[in-house]
C-alpha cells in the first residue's frame, strides 16, 4: 500500500505568538557564568577575591580573567570568581532570580551579614549567598567574608547603574567595626614621601599607602571614620603615630588616607572624627541569612 500523506495542521488554527517568558529570558541572558584559565575545575567551590584598593573599596569589575575558575558576570560586567563550576551556577541562578528587583532597585543592594555567612540582599531578599573559604585561600584576613560580600556587592550596583557602597563602609564592614556616639572635629593635614619607610610612635614603620594617621592622645590601633567638612568624603584610618605638632592641627593622615578624602592636594581640610569600636555595622547586620534553593 501507498503511503498515505501526512495530515498538518492548517496555519490559520495556529497560535498567533509564541508563549515567551520574556522577563525570564531577559534574566537569564543577563547573567552568564564564563570559564577562566587553562586549568577551570570543580573544586571546592571557594569564592576567590581581588584585593581591595586602597579606600577599602572593591576593586569594581576588575576580577582577573587570567586566574582559574568561573566567573559570573551580570550585563557583561565581571562580579565575582569561584572555583567550583556547581557553585558558579548556584549564585547565577540566585542572582537571576533578582534581576527584576535589581533592575527598578539597584541602590538598595547592601551586604547581608551574620556571624557565619556572607550575602546580599535588596528589598529584604536575599540576592546571593557566597560559600565559606577554604583554609587554603590566599587573601587578607579582613577579607573573609565581609569585604568579599561588598566587592561583589559594589560590582552588582555597578552592572545595574547604581553607585558603589561608601569606602568606609566597606572598610568598616571588612574590620567588623561599627561607629560609637564618640566624635571630635578639627583640622587635619596629611604626611607621606619623606616619612615613608621611617619608624612611627608604636615601632612599627610608616607606609605611607596605608590608612593610618597621626593622633596626640588616642590610643594607638584605635580606628576612627574622619569625614571631609568640605566634600563630604570619608575614610577609615587606624592610629599609629603621634602629632601633628603644627599650629591648630589635630589630626595628621597619611597619604592613602588624604587621597581617600579628596585632600591630597589642598593639603589641610576641616574633619569629623567617629571613634569606632568592635561589632558589626548595625545597618547591615541578619541575624539569620536566608539562604535560597
Amino acid at each position: 500500500m501507498a503511503n498515505q500523506p501526512l495530515s498538518l495542521q492548517p496555519q490559520l488554527t495556529w497560535p498567533q505568538a509564541a508563549a515567551i517568558d520574556w522577563p525570564h529570558w531577559v534574566a537569564t541572558a543577563a547573567v552568564a557564568v564564563v570559564a577562566q584559565g587553562n586549568k577551570a575545575h570543580v573544586s571546592s567551590g571557594v569564592t576567590q577575591i581581588e584585593p581591595a584598593g586602597a579606600c577599602g573599596s572593591a576593586m569594581t569589575a576588575s576580577v582577573d580573567s587570567s586566574a582559574e575558575g568561573f566567573t559570573i558576570r551580570v550585563k557583561d560586567v565581571p562580579i565575582g570568581r569561584v572555583l567550583s563550576r556547581q557553585v558558579a551556577d548556584r549564585i547565577a541562578n540566585q542572582i537571576r532570580q533578582a534581576v527584576p528587583v535589581l533592575e527598578t532597585k539597584p541602590d538598595q543592594l547592601t551586604p547581608s551579614l551574620s556571624q557565619h555567612q556572607a550575602a546580599a540582599q535588596v528589598d529584604g531578599k536575599t540576592v546571593f549567598v557566597l560559600p565559606e573559604p577554604a583554609q587554603n585561600v590566599v587573601a587578607p584576613k579582613d577579607a573573609q567574608p565581609a569585604l568579599q560580600a561588598t566587592q561583589w556587592v559594589n560590582n552588582l550596583r555597578l552592572a545595574f547603574g547604581a553607585a558603589p557602597l561608601d569606602p568606609s563602609q566597606v572598610q568598616m564592614v571588612a574590620k567588623g567595626l561599627g561607629e560609637t556616639h564618640q566624635t571630635f572635629g578639627g583640622i587635619a593635614s596629611w604626611y607621606g614621601p619623606y616619612f615613608h619607610g621611617r619608624q612611627t610612635a608604636t615601632g612599627e614603620t610608616f607606609n605611607q599607602h596605608e590608612l593610618t594617621a597621626a593622633h596626640k592622645t588616642l590610643p594607638f590601633g584605635t580606628y576612627l571614620k574622619v569625614r571631609n567638612q568640605l566634600n563630604g568624603k570619608t575614610v577609615v584610618v587606624r592610629i599609629n603615630d603621634r602629632g601633628p605638632y603644627i599650629g591648630d592641627r589635630s589630626l595628621d593622615l597619611s597619604y592613602a588616607a588624604a587621597q581617600c578624602l579628596g585632600s591630597e592636594a589642598v593639603g589641610v581640610i576641616p574633619y569629623q572624627a567617629t571613634i569606632l569600636a568592635p561589632g558589626f555595622p548595625h545597618a547591615w547586620r541578619e541575624d539569620v541569612v536566608a539562604k535560597l534553593p
